[in-house]
């Protein structure tokens, strides 16, 4: 595989400026050129091969990053469906191409480097573009909207997700409008889709100077089963339900970007705070949950329903003593009734955000 031709694309202009379009180019026809870009702009990226086989669709992968001795940083990556024909008994010619949009995860510099690949087989080529990318301009600021842990972030241990998702929306789409809207969503669809979620972030960028919102959603989440995302046709399947939820709540996203990098989780000690915030829908979820945990025997739902709200506090706190203790326990639960938000999530105090990195 090749690069055959690499566009700046910056829709605020309406302009493109196509940086190298000869075709019979590979990553060798670039050498000293400078590709310079800046927030809110895509990369475009053309590539080429010959292919020999049945007719399939394929992933094409695309990242700006830094070459370093121990790989490659992936910093910003997005990726796209590609289609390859029928053909078993000859090589064709297949193009394809991959838009990275250019967001608040890479910081300003010179000398960043480029790369593509398919995801299903890295054997057709990895060409590479070294020192050629300048991101310029300031950065997107992003203030933290709201932040959601759900009540499976305090009964699991084990591997999951994470998702940076990063995307641009249609212009003038209100913050305040999208609060609490997607929280309400997200347990939902990851569970129906086969996840679980545990924790939700919801970033924003407004800017009254530009007619368009960048947004950041972090998501950490277990996974389906191999089969059940396969089935789903998801590809990274929280991407497919992030989308779905999007159409659901009417947010029209212009382009977006994403990472996803393994974490091994480790549930979180409950405190007084977060208990006190459990409504009654919750706790009967949570029950259920601890009950799991502990490998107990499930109380059925009709004989939880008959527990009055005190009742029921008292028994979810005895089940989350035994799963993860609040630090500091010791004092009893005296648990205030509030109302359910974001389906079962807490809201807690916000915490720094990271930049996620991939390594190749």
């Amino acid at each position: 595989m090749i690069i055959t031709g690499i566009q700046v694309i910056r829709d605020k202009q309406g302009t493109a400026a196509r940086v190298s379009d000869s075709p019979a180019a590979g990553v060798g026809a670039l050498p000293g050129e400078k590709i310079e870009l800046t927030y809110g702009d895509r990369l475009h990226v053309d590539v080429s091969f010959e292919y020999q086989g049945p007719q399939m669709s394929v992933t094409l992968y695309g990242v700006i990053g830094t070459r370093g001795f121990a790989g490659f940083d992936e910093i910003i990556a997005a990726e796209n469906p590609m289609p390859l024909p029928d053909s078993l008994l000859n090589f064709v010619p297949v193009t394809g191409a991959i838009e990275i949009p250019i967001t608040a995860d890479i910081d300003p510099g010179e000398k960043y480097d480029l790369y593509v690949k398919i995801k299903e087989y890295p054997g057709a080529g990895m060409p590479e573009v070294d020192d050629a990318i300048t991101i310029t301009g300031i950065p997107p600021s992003f203030k933290l909207l709201e932040e959601t842990i759900y009540p499976y972030a305090y009964v699991y241990d084990g591997k999951c997700e994470t998702c940076t998702f990063t995307f641009t929306s249609i212009p003038f789409t209100p913050a305040d409008w999208v609060k609490g809207i997607f929280a309400a969503h997200c347990e939902e669809e990851i569970k129906k889709a086969g996840g679980r979620v545990m924790e939700l972030r919801v970033y924003v960028d407004e800017n009254l100077l530009r007619p368009w919102t960048n947004w950041r959603i972090e998501v950490v989440y277990t996974t389906p089963g191999a089969g059940v995302a396969m089935a789903l046709g998801l590809g990274p399947f929280v991407v497919g339900v992030l989308l779905i939820i999007m159409a659901l709540i009417a947010l029209v996203i212009v382009t977006y970007t994403f990472i996803i990098k393994p974490l091994t989780y480790k549930r979180k000690a409950i405190s007084e705070e977060v208990k006190k915030a459990w409504s009654r829908e919750t706790l009967i979820s949570a029950i259920h949950d601890f009950e799991a945990k502990l490998e107990r025997t499930p109380t059925p739902d009709a004989d939880l329903e008959k527990k009055n709200d005190q009742e029921l506090r008292d028994y979810c706190d005895e089940l989350a003593q035994a799963v993860a203790p609040a630090p500091g326990a010791g004092a009893g639960l005296a648990l205030a009734a509030v109302g359910v938000l974001a389906l079962g999530g807490v809201a807690v105090a916000a915490y720094a955000m990271s930049r996620p990195r991939e390594k190749r």
